[in-house]
């Protein structure tokens, strides 16, 4: 075999000597390189199959290095990836116009690469509904879009971030406060009081006794407006214009105080608020309940006093279909029925429990199997509804479960338990997302059916 030598791209740019150069004779099979590096990150090559610069012949190392890998990307995203270290990886040499090259690989470490990642091989996740509830759908082309949300102001800002509502909150105060305090110094202007002659004159009668100033004015705006009532400052009888915008302030003023306070509270007594003490379980998992395939996920409150009253869980299931009539129907929405136990939707969550669905010939899901859930692209959307035993109000929880998130052959590890000593049930919620894998048929729900029937009728037989 040849000897063996490291050309790197910060060599000269002139040829390469004859002597660094294998005889004509040799062969690209005949040279190998033995490394036991995962994935090579680097080739060192010499110049004399580039003309480019050096950025491009790096950047051409890098698409040899992917491609010249004697490693399938199968075994690269294998769990085993050990073996795979501990074994010799050879890699063939490669022919610079025309020229044998040798090839040395540096060790590189194939989880922080970004050749060989296995999030490159992943589908990106699309979803209608994020895991916390929140929809993941912009709107676009809405016209008068600011107008609507004005129309609805009071929505706007329950929905709004806090400092915005807060903002607006203390904006509210301070720009009446002053618009009204300008109000009452030009009501005094007009009158007459703030005339060189008449502001100190013991005969004169004001609108405002002691509201000489502009400042004086806000002072008094202040107190009208939210009847403080210091007693330095009051309207006489003698001017009707100030005693009707008197009137007018105090009305407004307490208007503006209920519209902003309601605001607030409807803010921090939300529903939504509510929905943050109810957990679903980060995977559904598809597995045999009652000789049936089913899937299931599963559901808590967090809560030990208040509990939900009439608690109903439904879902849906989000997946393009195209009709007889070539139409694609994306996103096309199905129900799927849900089951507590051996009853209906409805659910009183003393402790956490499983939800299923039945794959039946009813389902949606009847004809997916294990190795079509690694290609399908479905979301399920779960919801959760009920209404606070504390405050009567309705309360919504929704979270969604992708493809890539629902487990074939797991089930849920069980969490609640009787307490002897404590003569109570006990309920470990560290083991809430915990799942196990049990036994479970590869092949589709309808394949099952199918293969039980035969089989039944052969024992019949």
């Amino acid at each position: 075999m040849a000897p063996e030598r490291n050309m790197d791209l910060q060599d000269s740019t002139s040829p390469p000597s004859s002597s660094r150069l294998p005889p004509p004779t040799a062969t690209p099979s005949s040279m190998q390189v033995t490394n036991r590096a995962k994935r090579p990150n680097v080739l060192h090559l010499s110049n004399t199959g580039y003309n480019g610069n050096v950025d491009d012949r790096h950047n051409a190392d890098q698409n040899d290095a992917l491609l010249l890998s004697s490693i399938s990307d199968d075994a690269l995203l294998s769990p085993d990836l050990d073996a795979a270290v501990a074994a010799n990886v050879d890699y063939s040499a490669i022919l610079a116009n025309g020229q044998p090259v040798t090839i040395s690989v540096t060790k590189h470490n194939t989880r922080k690469s970004h050749l060989s990642s296995p999030s490159v091989y992943r589908k990106a996740k699309r979803r209608a509904l994020y895991k916390n509830g929140e929809c993941n759908i912009v709107l676009e082309n809405v016209s008068k879009l600011r107008r609507r949300y004005m129309q609805d102001l009071f929505t706007t800002l329950v929905d709004a971030r806090w400092r915005w509502t807060l903002c607006v909150f203390v904006l509210s105060f301070l720009l009446s406060w002053l618009a009204f305090g300008i109000i009452w110094y030009l009501i005094a202007f007009t009158h007459g009081d703030l005339t060189p002659e008449n502001i100190d004159s013991p005969a004169w009668s004001p609108c405002v006794i002691n509201m000489k100033t502009f400042m004086a004015s806000f002072l008094f705006s202040v107190e009208t407006q939210h009847t403080t009532g210091f007693g330095y400052r009051m309207v006489t009888e003698g001017c009707h214009e100030a005693i009707v915008f008197f009137c007018f302030q105090s009305i407004a003023g307490l208007m503006i105080q209920a519209f902003m306070v309601g605001i607030v509270f409807t803010k921090m007594a939300r529903p939504k608020q509510r929905s943050q003490t109810i957990m679903f379980s980060k995977n559904a998992v598809i597995c045999r309940r009652d000789g049936q395939l089913c899937l299931m996920f599963r559901v808590g409150d967090m809560r030990e006093k208040s509990h939900l009253i009439g608690t109903t869980i439904q879902t849906r299931l989000i997946r393009s279909r195209v009709t007889p009539e070539g139409e694609t129907l994306s996103p096309h929405v199905t129900y799927l029925k849900i089951n507590i136990d051996d009853h209906d939707e409805r659910v009183f969550l003393m402790w956490p429990t499983v939800a299923v669905h039945k794959i039946d010939q009813d389902s949606p899901l009847y004809g997916l199997s294990a190795a079509d859930l690694l290609n399908e692209r479905f979301e399920v959307i779960v919801v959760l509804e009920g209404t606070t035993e504390s405050t009567g109000q309705t309360t919504q929880a929704r979270t969604s479960y992708t493809a890539s998130e629902v487990l074939w052959g797991h089930r849920f590890r069980p969490l609640v338990k009787y307490c002897k000593t404590k003569l109570m049930y006990e309920v470990d919620y560290s083991q809430f997302h915990e799942v196990f894998k049990v036994d479970t048929p590869l092949c589709s729900a309808k394949d099952l059916e199918t293969y039980l029937m035969i089989n039944e009728a052969k024992v019949i037989t």
